[in-house]
């Protein structure tokens, strides 16, 4: 019983603090301040880059086998030097967000970010564009990874590879079933993307005291951060939960 509940406990820490090691060798995470952070990841961006989330929600974790829990790909604005980010993420459905709004939204994640290996041409970034712009608006949904099936929503994976796959980027067999972890994994052994550097946004504490003592304010620091991941797990395992639960036919 006890090396039972050792492996689940090692398996939980593993998922939680992976660092992919096999997709890119050994890494370096910058931490950097949201102002900062933006800047960095302005400039190192390409049309069609993809940004790679190392999140909270345990669930997604132990049923990928992976630390990775969320995908979105970022596009320039025409004629600016700005970013939109386009995900499906759950309570929004289908988005586009600013860049620097993005990068706000995800912290403390850790974002693991992929350029494509050759540059897009004109012609693949107005089909990539368009691909992303004509499901903005459809729900997220997270059953057909289940069943394989396709259904009125659609989960991050599944909408960041039928993207891909609208330029002939990518192939899958069946896109619902892809998950963050597959999707890297693929993309990267087929050399389609290239690794780049993995980043955490730092944001200002406005609830610490300034007369608080070094010590005092980790202990802080160190509560905030057990509670928000505890809160983001709960969410997220029971929504899975209640995803789950639909698919599996009632005894009455």
């Amino acid at each position: 019983m006890a090396q039972r509940l050792f492996l689940i406990f090692a398996t939980i820490f593993f998922l939680v603090n992976g660092t992919c090691q096999s997709v890119h060798g050994a890494e370096t995470v910058l931490a950097q301040p949201q102002q900062q952070a933006l800047e960095t990841v302005k400039n190192s961006l390409k049309p069609g880059s993809l940004i790679f989330h190392r999140g909270k929600c345990l669930t997604v974790k132990l049923y990928t086998w992976s630390p990775f829990t969320h995908v979105a790909i970022a596009m320039p604005k025409p004629g600016t030097s700005e970013w939109t980010v386009y995900d499906s993420a759950r309570r929004h459905g289908v988005r586009k967000s600013e860049l620097g709004d993005y990068l706000l939204e995800s912290s403390p994640d850790a974002l693991f970010l992929l350029h494509p290996r050759y540059e897009l041409n004109a012609s693949q970034q107005g089909k990539l564009r368009k691909a992303l712009e004509e499901q903005l608006g459809r729900p997220y949904s997270v059953k057909q990874h289940l069943t394989g099936t396709r259904a009125r929503g659609v989960h991050c994976s599944e909408y960041v590879t039928d993207a891909l796959i609208a330029i002939d980027l990518l192939r899958a067999h069946k896109p619902p079933r892809v998950s963050p972890a597959s999707l890297l994994e693929g993309i990267v052994q087929e050399s389609v993307y290239q690794p780049d550097l993995t980043l955490k946004v730092n944001l200002p504490d406005s609830s610490a005291s300034k007369t608080e003592t070094w010590c005092r304010q980790i202990w802080n620091d160190a509560q905030a951060g057990s509670r928000r991941i505890w809160d983001e797990t709960k969410t997220c395992t029971g929504h899975c939960y209640r995803k789950m639960k639909r698919l599996v036919p009632s005894r009455n």
